[in-house]
C-alpha cells in the first residue's frame, strides 16, 4: 500500500469508483482511504419506467480503473439491479478509453452455482465474469471463490484474481490467545476438508481436525440434515470455518451435533456473509460463542443485529490487491508472506 517512500510503477494514473446509486459504498471508501486516494464523482438518474442511467464526470482516459461494488444479497430485484449498475458503470468508462478497467466484488454472485446436476443445468457461476467481460471489464477481483477448479474447467478470457483471505481468519484468531490446544477445527463437510487441514496446520494444530458428514436432498434448496462427527471432539472447543454464510442452516445444525458430540465452546467464522432469509434470527439463537464474519458483503443492518459478532475487515487487504495490480506486483505473495 502507498507509504512515504512509495513508488508508482504505472504510469496510467490510478482511479477509483464505488457505487454510482451510493449502495453498499462502506468498503469501496474505506479502500479508497487506505490507497490516499478517493471515489470518482458519477451520476446516477432512475427515470419513471424503471430504467436508470450511469456515467461518470471525470476524465478516464488512459487511467487504471478500479471499480470496487459490493451487490446485496438476499433479494433478486437488488442483486440485479446493482449487477446491472456495475455493467452500466462499465459500458460508460470504455467509452472514456481507460487503459484498463478491473472490477473489485468481494462476494461473487451465483458462484456456488458451479456445476450440473443434470444436464438441463447451467453452470451460472460463469454468469456474472461473461457479463462483466462483454461490458468491457479487463479483469475481475474476487475473495475465496467457492470452487476456483469450475474456473479451470470452464475458462474466461477475462483473467480472475480469487484472493485468499485465509490470513484473515489466521490474524483474527491468533488476537484472541486461545490456547490452541484445546480446539479442533472443524470441517462443516467433507468438500471443507482440505482448506481446514491446512487452516490447522497454520494454526499448528495439524492433528486437531473434524470432519462432518451431512447429506443435502437435491430436492430442497438451501436445506441439509447433518449426519455424524467424523473425529473426537468431547472437550473440546470447535473452529468451524466457511466460505459462505446463506441461511446458516448447516452451521446450526453442525453446532447441535457438535454439542451432542461432547463439543464446549464453537466458533463459526465465514469470508461471505449472505445471511438469506431468517439466518440473523436463528443465529442469534444458537449457542455459538462467537460468530467472525469478514464485511466483504456484510450489510450495516445485520452488522447491528447478530450477538458475538466480530466483524474482520477486508479493506486492507483489497487496498493491498489494488495497490499491487496497479503497479504490477505478485498478488499471491500478501498471502503467502502472512502464513
Amino acid at each position: 500500500m502507498p507509504s512515504g517512500n512509495h513508488v508508482n510503477l504505472n504510469p496510467y494514473p490510478l482511479k477509483l469508483y464505488g457505487s454510482p446509486s451510493g449502495n453498499n459504498q462502506d468498503l469501496a471508501l474505506k479502500v479508497a482511504k487506505l490507497l490516499k486516494n478517493k471515489l470518482a464523482p458519477s451520476v446516477f438518474k432512475v427515470f419513471k419506467d424503471g430504467s436508470f442511467l450511469v456515467h461518470h464526470t471525470e476524465s478516464v482516459r488512459d487511467r487504471d480503473v478500479y471499480i470496487i461494488i459490493q451487490p446485496r444479497f438476499g433479494s433478486k430485484e437488488n442483486l440485479s439491479f446493482d449487477l446491472d449498475e456495475c455493467e452500466s458503470l462499465i459500458l460508460a468508462l470504455r467509452q472514456g478509453e481507460p487503459s484498463r478497467v478491473t472490477v473489485v466484488m468481494p462476494c461473487l454472485p451465483y458462484a456456488r452455482q458451479d456445476k450440473s446436476s443434470n444436464h438441463r443445468e447451467p453452470v451460472l457461476s460463469q454468469k456474472v465474469p461473461m457479463r462483466l467481460q462483454m461490458a468491457g471489464a479487463h479483469r475481475l477481483v474476487v475473495l475465496k471463490l467457492h470452487n476456483p477448479s469450475s474456473y479451470n474447467a470452464h475458462p474466461l478470457t477475462i483473467p480472475m484474481v480469487d484472493v485468499n483471505t485465509d490470513t484473515l481468519l489466521l490474524n483474527h484468531i491468533r488476537s484472541k490467545k486461545f490456547d490452541l490446544s484445546k480446539f479442533k477445527v472443524v470441517a462443516p463437510d467433507l468438500g471443507a476438508a482440505p482448506s481446514v487441514r491446512k487452516l490447522s496446520q497454520q494454526l499448528g494444530i495439524p492433528e486437531n481436525i473434524v470432519m462432518i458428514n451431512k447429506f443435502r436432498d437435491p430436492k430442497n434448496t438451501n436445506q441439509s440434515e447433518v449426519m455424524e462427527v467424523i473425529g473426537d471432539i468431547k472437550g473440546y472447543n470447535a473452529i468451524m470455518p466457511d466460505d459462505i454464510a446463506d441461511t446458516c442452516g448447516t452451521a446450526i445444525k453442525a453446532l447441535q451435533t457438535l454439542k451432542e458430540n461432547g463439543a464446549k465452546d464453537v466458533y463459526f467464522a465465514a469470508t461471505h456473509a449472505v445471511l438469506s432469509d431468517d439466518a440473523v434470527e436463528n443465529l442469534n439463537k444458537a449457542d455459538f460463542t462467537g460468530i467472525w464474519f469478514t464485511d466483504s458483503c456484510l450489510s450495516n443492518e445485520n452488522r447491528k443485529k447478530i450477538k458475538k459478532l466480530d466483524v474482520i475487515s477486508t479493506s486492507k487487504l483489497i487496498a493491498q490487491v489494488v495497490d499491487n495490480l496497479h503497479n504490477g506486483k505478485s498478488v499471491t505473495q500478501l498471502w503467502h508472506n502472512g502464513q
